[in-house]
């Protein structure tokens, strides 16, 4: 308990680390240097260290932006717990608990963009919604398959695979990071935000990405049959080399067309589910 409390104190530090990473191998792709490995914190602390502006939305929309951050948090550190189980049958309630702060995250994220009086704020809280549909189901429903300890490797093996591309997908990175919308000329659920209530919503953002990568790095944990410390050390370790792994593809995906990429993703989950399902029915 305590060693897991530990470990889940240092990610919620390092998260910040492992973004500094991630623009500097998106900078060694594009041949740029890139800026320093503590840039997101630099970010983050000078974002906190402005005077608060409240968005059109009101004191409101500033309440949600930082529950927010606090529930990423809060999800971030149930996942570092979870993998000292590595989704062991006796887990199953933690994993609930995981999915649910997982689901609360997603959704006080669309509620602070469309508490916001700005149309492209709303816009991105209903791209938001989308992305969320897309791909949050799949992950609660392999998550629980993992953590009942049904199905033989095959079965196991398949609901990894669903868990590791709906993680991407939650990751928020290209092509599915339509609701920020940096592309366009404004940007979408940010751009009622500065100060320190911007400072929360990065925070929000790395943890996102925290999480995303742990994620994968617990469901291949739990395919190698890793369980206690091994388990949760594991995991410490394949995170940071999952978020560089996320960070490589959004690189290659970079020209992928949108509507492309979200037929792809609907046609692999729900033949991947559909695999699973007949699986789990026949006992494979």
């Amino acid at each position: 308990m305590l060693h897991s409390l530990a470990v889940a104190a240092l990610s919620l530090l390092l998260a910040p680390v492992y973004d500094g990473v991630e623009r500097k191998v998106r900078a060694a792709i594009h041949s740029r240097i890139g800026p320093p490995l503590l840039q997101t914190w630099y970010d983050i602390l000078k974002l906190f260290s402005k005077e608060v502006v409240i968005p059109s939305g009101g004191s409101w929309s500033a309440l949600v932006t930082t529950l927010e951050a606090f529930t990423f948090a809060a999800a971030s550190a149930a996942l570092v717990y979870v993998s000292g189980h590595a989704l062991a049958p006796g887990a199953l309630l933690e994993v609930v608990v995981l999915a649910v702060l997982l689901s609360v995250s997603t959704a006080l994220t669309i509620l602070r963009a469309a508490s916001q009086s700005n149309v492209f704020s709303v816009l991105g809280g209903f791209r938001e919604f989308f992305l969320a549909l897309s791909a949050e189901p799949f992950t609660v429903f392999s998550l629980l398959v993992l953590a009942s300890g049904t199905g033989t490797l095959a079965s196991r093996s398949v609901a990894v695979a669903i868990l590791v591309l709906a993680s991407y997908v939650a990751s928020g990175r290209v092509p599915y990071d339509i609701a920020e919308a940096e592309p366009e000329l404004a940007s979408g659920v940010n751009i009622e935000l500065a100060g320190p209530l911007l400072g929360a919503v990065t925070v929000s953002t790395v943890l996102r990405k925290f999480v995303s990568a742990a994620l994968t790095a617990l469901a291949i944990a739990s395919l190698a049959g890793l369980s206690g410390v091994a388990s949760l050390a594991a995991v410490s370790l394949s995170t940071p080399v999952v978020w560089v792994a996320h960070t490589v593809v959004s690189v290659l995906l970079g020209r992928s067309r949108v509507d492309l990429a979200m037929r792809f993703l609907y046609g692999t989950l729900f033949f991947l589910s559909s695999i699973l399902i007949v699986a789990l029915g026949l006992g494979l």
